[in-house]
C-alpha cells in the first residue's frame, strides 16, 4: 500500500505544453519486459528512439527491465520525474497519480482506458483524478489515450504500433493533435509511406484535464510546427477553440482539421468513442471557413493536404492543370474537375508559345499527355527534365492554373517523368499532385517521391479532393466592426408576432413590403384600401407559429367583402387551432418575387450567432441549400455566402428572369449580423422566410424572431 501524501510539501506550479512534449526525464509505470503487454512496448519503443535525459521503468515486480534498473514507484525514482507515462489496470491509475503528487512529477500521461467514455461511474472516476491531480500540481494528459510523441526531441511517449517498425521518428514540420489515439498511429503511418515528417503529434484522449485546445495553442506558436493539423470529434470551450482559429490566421500558420460527427451517426459514435459531444457540423464549418482552415474529409487527405502546405505551396485559383502519361487517364480526370469544384484552365497564348517546342499545335492546352511530347525539342537549360520538365514548369507558372494534378501510368522511363516533374514542383509555388495509378511498376517512382517529401496518392479521387480543398478554400476574413445596432426598446421578450418583427427588421435598416396591422374585420378593410390592389392577410398571434399550417394566412385578396370574408375564415381556423382569440390581422400588399430566398439568425450553443441564407419558400427545408457564417460579418462575407448558393442562378438571369442585386441581398445579411452580435443583444433566433427578390429590390415578405 502506498505511503500517505506527505502534507508538507508543497504542489509544484503545473508545467506548461512545452515542458510536457520536451521532458528532462520519464518515468513508465507499469513497465514491462514482454513486449506483448502495453509497458513492455512503450519501453522497448522508448529505448529505440531514445530522448536525452533519464528513463525510470517503474515496475512493483522487478528490479532491471531491458537493461534500466526498474523502481517500484515513481517515488523512489532518484532524479525529478517531469513526464509519468501510466500503463497500469484502471484499478491501479489513483495511486499512481498520488504517487506523481508526491513525487512533484510535472504532467501524467494517462494511456489506461475505462472511464469517462464507459459512462457515468467511468465519468465520476475521471473527474476525482483530475481533482486530485490538479491539487498537487501535477498537469493530466488522457484518460482513454495513445500517448504523445515529439519528433524534434527524440520523444516516443506512444503505444502506437507504427514505432516498433521505424528506425528513426518522421521528423518534420506537420504538427498533430487527434482526439483518436489510433488515427494519429494512422497518420504517422502513412506520413512514412508518403514522406510526410511531424514536429510533434498528441493523441488527447477523453480531455479530462489538458484539452485539444493546449496543444492547438501550443502548435501554432512552435517554431517547429509549419502547419496544423487536428483530428476532432467535439469542440471543447468553443470560444478558446475560435479565438485560436483567428491567432493562426494571424500568424499565417494553414490550419488543416478532419472532423467526424458530421451526420446523427457520425455525431452518436463520437460521442461513444471519446465521451465527446459533436457540435453542430453547419456551425462549426461556418466558422473554419470564416478564419480559413482547410476542412478534409479524411485523415489521409488531412495529412497530404498538409504536407503540400507544409512545402510551402499554396493554391491560387481553382484552375486545375492535369497531366497524363495516359491520353484516357488526362481525359477522365479533366472530366471529374467540375464535380469537385475545380475547372480545367485555359492557357495563355503566352504559355502555348514557351510550350511549343515540345508539343503539337493541336496538344497545347490541357490536359497535358505526355505521349505527345516532342524529346528531341528544343528546351530550356535553366529548366531540369527535358521536355516533360519544360511542359509541367511553363504549364503551372501560367495564371490561371491554380494547382496540378499528375497522373502516372505504366509509361517506359517512369523515373525520368517522376524526376522531370520534382523538379518543376520545387521550381513552382502551386501544389503538384501526384497519383501513382501504375501498381507494382511504379514502386521505384514512389520511393523517389517519398524520399523527396512530395508524397503521392494512390487513386485520382483521392487527389481530386484534397486539390479541391486546397483550391477552394477561402482566405481568412479579417475581423467586421460592429455598427450600433440597437433594437425597439418595447419589443417583449419570447415569441414575437410578424408585426413585431418586422419592427424589429425595419429597426435594423431591412426593408419589409408594405403593412398594415388591422385589430378587427373593418381595420383589415381599411389597410387593404390604403395598400391597394390585393393583398395578404396573416394571422397575428403569439401563439400561432407556422401560420399557413393552420389556414392563418389568405392570398390575393381584393375587395372589401373578400377581406372580410378572409379573416372571418383566418378566426374560425385560429379557433379550430385551439385560439380562441387573435391579437388582429396582418395586412400586406400582394407581391409576385421573381425569387425566394430565407434569411435570418441563428444562435448556436457553442459558437454563437450565426447569418443565415439559403433558397427560400415552402420547400427551405427540402432543398438545404443554405449557407452559414458567424456575426458580424462583413459585405464581401455575405457576398460569398451568396455566390455558394446552389440557387445562385435563380439570381443571375437564369433563363430570362431579372438580374437580382447581390449587393442589396449581401446588405441585409451584414444588417442581420450587426443586429446579432451587438453588445447586449436579446436577439435569439430570426427567420425571413420569404426573403422577396423583385428586379433589384429586396424586402422581408414574412418574419418571425425570439428576444431573450
Amino acid at each position: 500500500m502506498n505511503a500517505p501524501l506527505p502534507t508538507a510539501v508543497m504542489p509544484p506550479p503545473n508545467q506548461t505544453v512545452r515542458q510536457i512534449l520536451h521532458p528532462r526525464s520519464v518515468a513508465i509505470v507499469g513497465a514491462s519486459d514482454d513486449e506483448t503487454k502495453w509497458g513492455g512496448r512503450l519501453l522497448r519503443y522508448m529505448l529505440r528512439h531514445r530522448h536525452d535525459g533519464p528513463l525510470y521503468p517503474i515496475n512493483a515486480r522487478a528490479t532491471e527491465l531491458l537493461g534500466l534498473p526498474a523502481y517500484q514507484s515513481v517515488r523512489d525514482c532518484p532524479g525529478p520525474v517531469d513526464l509519468a507515462i501510466l500503463l497500469v489496470p484502471r484499478q491501479h491509475v489513483r495511486a499512481a497519480v498520488e504517487d506523481c503528487v508526491a513525487k512533484g512529477v510535472g504532467c501524467a500521461l494517462c494511456i489506461t482506458a475505462g472511464f469517462a467514455e464507459t459512462g457515468p461511474e467511468g465519468r465520476a472516476e475521471e473527474e476525482a483524478l483530475v481533482a486530485l491531480a490538479r491539487a498537487g500540481g501535477v498537469r493530466l494528459i488522457g484518460p482513454n489515450c495513445m500517448g504523445l510523441m515529439n519528433a524534434h526531441h527524440n520523444l516516443c511517449a506512444t503505444t502506437g504500433v507504427v514505432m516498433g517498425t521505424l528506425t528513426e521518428l518522421p521528423r518534420g514540420g506537420i504538427g498533430l493533435a487527434s482526439q483518436s489515439g489510433a488515427l494519429m498511429g494512422a497518420m504517422i503511418s502513412r506520413g512514412v509511406d508518403v514522406g510526410a515528417g511531424f514536429s510533434s503529434a498528441v493523441s488527447v484522449g477523453n480531455q479530462a484535464d489538458m484539452d485539444l485546445n493546449d496543444f492547438f495553442e501550443y502548435l501554432i506558436d512552435d517554431p517547429e510546427t509549419d502547419v496544423v493539423c487536428l483530428y476532432m470529434e467535439g469542440v471543447k470551450n468553443a470560444p478558446r477553440f475560435t479565438a485560436l482559429l483567428a491567432r493562426a490566421a494571424a500568424a499565417g500558420k494553414p490550419v488543416c482539421i478532419a472532423k467526424s460527427g458530421r451526420s446523427e451517426a457520425g455525431a452518436k459514435a463520437a460521442a461513444s468513442h471519446t465521451a465527446s459531444l459533436a457540435g453542430a457540423w453547419p456551425a462549426f464549418e461556418a466558422t473554419c471557413r470564416r478564419w480559413g482552415v482547410y476542412l478534409f474529409e479524411n485523415i489521409y487527405d488531412l495529412l497530404q493536404g498538409a504536407q503540400l502546405l507544409q512545402r510551402g505551396k499554396r493554391a491560387t485559383t481553382h484552375g486545375t492543370a492535369i497531366f497524363s502519361g495516359s491520353g484516357g487517364g488526362g481525359a477522365l480526370l479533366a472530366d471529374a474537375l467540375e464535380s469537385h469544384g475545380l475547372a480545367l484552365p485555359q492557357l495563355s497564348a503566352a504559355t502555348e508559345a514557351a510550350v511549343a517546342p515540345v508539343l503539337p499545335a493541336t496538344h497545347r492546352q490541357l490536359p497535358f499527355d505526355f505521349g505527345m511530347l516532342n524529346h528531341a525539342g528544343e528546351t530550356d537549360p535553366a529548366v531540369a527534365g527535358g521536355a516533360v520538365g519544360l511542359a509541367v514548369d511553363r504549364a503551372m507558372a501560367d495564371p490561371a492554373v491554380g494547382a496540378g494534378i499528375l497522373l502516372l501510368t505504366t509509361q517506359p522511363q517512369q523515373e525520368r517523368v517522376v524526376e522531370a516533374a520534382i523538379a518543376a514542383a520545387d521550381r513552382s509555388g502551386k501544389p503538384l499532385l501526384f497519383v501513382q495509378g501504375a501498381g507494382n511498376h511504379g514502386q521505384v517512382a514512389r520511393d523517389m517521391l517519398r524520399e523527396a517529401g512530395h508524397g503521392y496518392f494512390d487513386s485520382t479521387h483521392d487527389a481530386l479532393k484534397v486539390a479541391a480543398v486546397l483550391s477552394l478554400r477561402e482566405e481568412p476574413e479579417p475581423a467586421t466592426p460592429l455598427a450600433p445596432a440597437a433594437l425597439p426598446a418595447d419589443l417583449p421578450s419570447g415569441f414575437l408576432t410578424e408585426p413585431d418583427a418586422r419592427r424589429l427588421l425595419e429597426s435594423a435598416g431591412i426593408p419589409t413590403t408594405p403593412w398594415r396591422l388591422a385589430h378587427n374585420a373593418a381595420q383589415a378593410v381599411d389597410a387593404a384600401r390604403e395598400l391597394g390592389g390585393p393583398v395578404v392577410i396573416k394571422a397575428v398571434s403569439a401563439r400561432i407559429v407556422h401560420k399557413s399550417d393552420v389556414g392563418g394566412v389568405k392570398l390575393g385578396i381584393e375587395g372589401d367583402a373578400a377581406v372580410r370574408q378572409a379573416c372571418d375564415e383566418i378566426v374560425a381556423a385560429a379557433r379550430i387551432a385551439g385560439v380562441a382569440e387573435l391579437d388582429g390581422f396582418l395586412v400586406t400588399q400582394m407581391w409576385r418575387a421573381d425569387t425566394e430566398l430565407i434569411a435570418g439568425v441563428q444562435r448556436d450553443p457553442d459558437f454563437g450567432p450565426l447569418v443565415m441564407v439559403g433558397a427560400g419558400g415552402v420547400l427551405v427545408e427540402l432543398l438545404r441549400d443554405v449557407q452559414l457564417a458567424p456575426a458580424p460579418l462583413s459585405h464581401a462575407a455575405a457576398r460569398a455566402m451568396v455566390e455558394r448558393l446552389r440557387c445562385l442562378p435563380l439570381l443571375t438571369g437564369y433563363r430570362g428572369r431579372p438580374k437580382a442585386d447581390l449587393d442589396r441581398i449581401a446588405d441585409v445579411l451584414v444588417r442581420l449580423g450587426q443586429m446579432a452580435a451587438s453588445e447586449g443583444s436579446r436577439l435569439r433566433e430570426l427567420d425571413i422566410n420569404p426573403l422577396f427578390i423583385v428586379g433589384d429590390h429586396v424586402a422581408a415578405a414574412d418574419a418571425r424572431a425570439t428576444l431573450a
